[in-house]
Protein backbone atom coordinates (compact mmCIF):
# COMPACT_ATOMS: atom_id res chain seq x y z
CA UNK A 1 0.00 0.00 0.00
CA UNK A 2 3.03 2.22 1.21
CA UNK A 3 4.53 1.46 -2.23
CA UNK A 4 1.74 2.50 -4.01
CA UNK A 5 1.06 5.71 -2.57
CA UNK A 6 4.41 6.46 -3.62
CA UNK A 7 4.43 5.94 -7.08
CA UNK A 8 1.32 8.38 -7.05
CA UNK A 9 3.49 10.97 -5.05
CA UNK A 10 6.28 10.83 -7.10
CA UNK A 11 4.31 11.13 -10.63
CA UNK A 12 2.61 13.88 -9.04
CA UNK A 13 5.87 15.42 -8.29
CA UNK A 14 7.25 14.76 -11.74
CA UNK A 15 3.73 16.39 -13.11
CA UNK A 16 3.84 19.38 -10.87
CA UNK A 17 7.94 19.76 -11.76
CA UNK A 18 6.76 19.63 -15.13
CA UNK A 19 4.26 22.42 -15.43
CA UNK A 20 6.63 24.49 -12.98
CA UNK A 21 9.19 24.07 -15.92
CA UNK A 22 6.55 25.02 -18.34
CA UNK A 23 5.11 27.98 -16.74
CA UNK A 24 9.03 29.48 -16.22
CA UNK A 25 9.27 29.03 -20.33
CA UNK A 26 6.13 30.87 -20.90
CA UNK A 27 7.01 33.42 -18.95
CA UNK A 28 10.16 34.25 -20.56
CA UNK A 29 13.21 35.66 -19.29
CA UNK A 30 12.22 39.37 -18.51
CA UNK A 31 9.07 38.09 -16.30
CA UNK A 32 10.38 39.25 -12.80
CA UNK A 33 11.34 42.65 -13.95
CA UNK A 34 8.12 43.08 -15.30
CA UNK A 35 5.71 41.54 -13.16
CA UNK A 36 4.95 39.07 -16.82
CA UNK A 37 3.78 35.54 -15.17
CA UNK A 38 3.22 32.57 -17.13
CA UNK A 39 -0.39 30.79 -17.72
CA UNK A 40 0.13 30.19 -14.03
CA UNK A 41 -1.43 33.56 -12.13
CA UNK A 42 1.16 33.69 -9.48
CA UNK A 43 4.40 35.45 -9.17
CA UNK A 44 7.90 33.79 -9.01
CA UNK A 45 8.16 33.48 -5.12
CA UNK A 46 4.80 31.47 -5.04
CA UNK A 47 5.01 29.56 -7.61
CA UNK A 48 8.42 28.43 -6.29
CA UNK A 49 6.77 27.51 -3.51
CA UNK A 50 3.63 25.59 -4.31
CA UNK A 51 5.65 23.82 -7.83
CA UNK A 52 9.49 23.36 -6.42
CA UNK A 53 9.26 23.09 -2.76
CA UNK A 54 5.66 20.67 -2.70
CA UNK A 55 7.06 18.20 -5.19
CA UNK A 56 10.57 18.03 -3.56
CA UNK A 57 9.30 17.18 -0.14
CA UNK A 58 6.92 14.75 -1.55
CA UNK A 59 10.09 12.78 -3.76
CA UNK A 60 11.85 12.67 -0.31
CA UNK A 61 8.93 11.63 1.30
CA UNK A 62 8.20 8.75 -1.21
CA UNK A 63 11.21 7.72 -0.36
CA UNK A 64 11.09 7.06 3.50
CA UNK A 65 8.09 5.47 3.80
CA UNK A 66 8.78 2.96 1.59
CA UNK A 67 12.40 2.55 2.80
CA UNK A 68 11.70 -0.85 3.68
CA UNK A 69 10.19 -1.96 0.82
CA UNK A 70 12.15 -2.69 -2.56
CA UNK A 71 10.93 -1.08 -6.41
CA UNK A 72 13.21 0.05 -9.14
CA UNK A 73 10.67 1.74 -10.65
CA UNK A 74 9.70 4.22 -7.07
CA UNK A 75 14.09 4.67 -7.72
CA UNK A 76 13.34 5.81 -11.58
CA UNK A 77 10.57 7.84 -10.87
CA UNK A 78 12.83 9.69 -8.10
CA UNK A 79 15.47 10.07 -10.26
CA UNK A 80 13.73 11.26 -12.70
CA UNK A 81 12.22 14.60 -10.30
CA UNK A 82 15.63 14.89 -8.96
CA UNK A 83 17.11 15.33 -12.73
CA UNK A 84 13.69 17.76 -13.52
CA UNK A 85 15.12 20.13 -10.62
CA UNK A 86 18.14 20.11 -11.39
CA UNK A 87 18.02 20.63 -14.92
CA UNK A 88 14.89 23.28 -14.52
CA UNK A 89 17.15 25.19 -12.37
CA UNK A 90 19.52 25.27 -15.00
CA UNK A 91 16.96 26.55 -17.45
CA UNK A 92 16.32 29.33 -15.08
CA UNK A 93 19.72 30.11 -14.77
CA UNK A 94 19.81 30.51 -18.76
CA UNK A 95 16.59 32.07 -19.47
CA UNK A 96 17.28 34.76 -16.62
CA UNK A 97 20.47 35.86 -18.89
CA UNK A 98 22.76 38.54 -17.68
CA UNK A 99 21.10 38.29 -14.04
CA UNK A 100 22.24 35.06 -13.39
CA UNK A 101 26.09 36.61 -12.88
CA UNK A 102 24.40 38.59 -9.72
CA UNK A 103 25.54 36.04 -6.71
CA UNK A 104 22.61 36.73 -4.86
CA UNK A 105 20.84 34.75 -7.78
CA UNK A 106 23.28 31.84 -7.22
CA UNK A 107 22.97 32.07 -3.52
CA UNK A 108 19.59 31.25 -4.13
CA UNK A 109 19.61 28.68 -6.58
CA UNK A 110 22.50 26.70 -4.89
CA UNK A 111 20.11 25.39 -2.01
CA UNK A 112 17.72 23.77 -5.12
CA UNK A 113 20.79 22.30 -6.90
CA UNK A 114 21.92 20.75 -3.74
CA UNK A 115 18.06 18.97 -2.96
CA UNK A 116 17.95 17.52 -6.83
CA UNK A 117 21.36 15.93 -5.85
CA UNK A 118 20.30 14.81 -2.94
CA UNK A 119 16.82 13.50 -4.25
CA UNK A 120 18.73 11.51 -7.18
CA UNK A 121 21.07 10.10 -4.46
CA UNK A 122 17.75 8.92 -2.84
CA UNK A 123 16.32 7.50 -6.51
CA UNK A 124 19.94 6.00 -6.86
CA UNK A 125 19.68 4.09 -3.27
CA UNK A 126 16.29 3.16 -3.59
CA UNK A 127 17.23 1.35 -7.26
CA UNK A 128 20.74 -0.19 -5.54
CA UNK A 129 18.83 -2.08 -2.35
CA UNK A 130 15.90 -3.35 -5.20
CA UNK A 131 18.58 -4.88 -7.28
CA UNK A 132 19.89 -6.58 -3.85
CA UNK A 133 17.30 -7.73 -2.68
CA UNK A 134 16.41 -8.99 -6.44
CA UNK A 135 19.94 -10.65 -6.16
CA UNK A 136 19.84 -12.29 -2.83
Amino acid sequence: MALKAAVIMSIISITMLAIYGSDVIVAGPSSSTNGQTGFLPMDDKTRGSIFGIIPSVMLIASFFITRKETSSMLGILIIIGGAMIIVGTGVILAISGNTSQNPQTMRDFGPVLGIGIVIIFLGGLKIKRSRKSAIA
